[in-house]
């Protein structure tokens, strides 16, 4: 890792993320959600809270209108915290560079209701809602549900959001209080993270997966519920989830549990699941799941028992290591349980980290070595294994060309022209459906 301290003047004007690719500008919202019918299981005299941070394709973009904040200082400070080695301490310099990060978003820009350029760009009327853009006229986007790994926060996938919703998705990223870097609410309140015992086999799957899943059951309700500011600018036809780590195990549990809610048409599924969801929900969006995306990291949860019929992604991030075999746990397992399309795919020369905001910011910030040493092997292994051995950047246009191509065909229904691949058994052949950075992964494994 690096020695967590600046360069020169100018290493503030490098904290920018890439610019998204797609031709819409985005808009972006940040606000809690409060669910009246379950505790929060790490604070018992609460209800559980959430913040959820929207992105969407927006109305053309004034050069006046600045671009949202990245994250507020409180919350850089604990994010920073997470990657200090023992014994390290990162000075204000770093911490404000973290919160000051340049993004593309504008807060609250006006919703697009048509094809960028076209007529039927929204103009804005009015100041944004609390917890939504103006409204709009016109055809309902398809959404994507984020679920960031244990540890990180929303913004953290802000690059990977912000391109999604610049080809025409809204994307909403849920932090999840107790086991995000930290959660701050608008009122100030902050809410640090809280390291599970007991890994995998402890409060990881027992507490920390359940109580994702239903976080991510009840922002899908609450965004779709009538009343609701987004209600109406959502396909709900056209909804998938995607998550990073353990997010990707979220997401995967998500669309078991949910297949099954709505097979059944309540909660009693699934009890540890159903409890934390509550009665109250009748709605049933089982079907309406409709991609899920799982980016690195083990998996854990039923699904690795009942599998999925929905189309899967599985995007490979982590160097292999024949002396660990719990790196990418439950792949395996998962793999022959998935009875639609599914895809495996893998990013060389990426790591567990290439997915996040941080393949950008952590050579700047100082968190990793800008010095390539002549022979890999030499690479420190921590950085091998968080970063890769892409430059800064890189991994992220790979993971986001990988998710625009993924969704692009079973959410926009824009599938290739060209005859694809059939399924490739797991583990992938050598050489099968890898993406190297920048490329389209249009002849991956599906």
């Amino acid at each position: 890792m690096g020695d967590g301290a600046m360069g020169d003047e100018e290493t503030s004007n490098r904290l920018v993320l890439p610019a998204p690719g797609g031709p819409y500008p985005v808009g972006t919202r940040a606000f809690p959600l409060l669910d009246p019918g379950r505790t929060d299981p790490w604070q018992a005299d609460r209800r559980r809270e959430l913040m959820v941070q929207v992105w969407y394709p927006a109305a053309a973009r004034t050069e006046d209108a600045p671009a949202a904040r990245y994250l507020t200082p409180s919350v850089a400070a604990h994010v920073l915290r997470m990657w200090a080695e023992e014994g390290e301490e990162f000075g204000p310099e770093v911490e404000e560079a973290l919160a000051g990060v340049r993004i593309h978003a504008v807060d609250g820009a006006p919703v697009a209701s048509g094809p960028p350029g076209g007529s039927g760009l929204l103009v804005a009327s009015g100041p944004p809602m609390a917890s939504g853009p103006p409204a709009a006229s016109g055809p309902p986007w398809p959404l994507v549900l984020f679920s960031p790994g244990l540890g990180e926060y929303r913004a953290g996938l802000t690059a990977l959001a912000e391109d999604l919703a610049s080809r025409g998705y809204v994307v909403a990223s849920v932090d999840h209080p107790g086991d995000a870097a930290a959660v701050e609410f608008p009122d100030g309140r902050l809410v640090p993270h809280r390291e599970p015992e007991g890994g995998a086999a402890g409060e990881l799957e027992t507490r920390y997966l359940p109580t994702r899943v239903a976080d991510l059951r009840f922002v899908l309700d609450r965004l779709l519920a009538p009343g609701s500011p987004w209600h109406g600018l959502l396909d709900p036809a056209r909804i998938g989830v995607a998550g990073h780590s353990l997010g990707g195990a979220a997401a995967a549990e998500l669309a078991r549990v949910d297949a099954q809610l709505d097979a059944r048409g309540d909660a009693r599924g699934d009890a540890r699941i159903g409890a934390r969801i509550g009665s109250r929900i009748g709605s049933r969006i089982g079907a309406r799941l409709g991609a899920v995306a799982v980016l690195d990291g083990s998996l854990y949860g039923q699904v690795l028992t009942t599998g999925l019929d929905l189309p899967v992604l599985l995007c490979g991030l982590t160097p292999p290591d024949p002396a660990d075999p719990d790196i990418l746990a439950g792949w395996d397992r998962l793999w022959p349980l998935l009875r639609g399309p599914r895809r495996h795919t893998t990013v060389p020369g990426a790591g567990h980290m290439s997915a996040t905001d941080f393949d950008a910011l952590a050579e700047p910030l100082g968190l990793r070595d800008p010095n390539d040493p002549a022979d890999p092997a030499d690479a420190d292994p921590d950085d091998v294994f968080t970063f890769g051995t892409l430059p800064p950047g890189h991994g992220i246009a790979s993971v986001r060309a990988v998710l625009a191509a993924f969704f692009s065909e079973h959410l926009l229904d824009d599938r290739p022209s060209q005859p694809q691949p059939q399924p490739q058994p797991h583990p992938r052949p050598k050489g099968a459906g890898q993406v190297t950075s920048g490329s389209t992964p249009g002849t991956e494994p599906r």
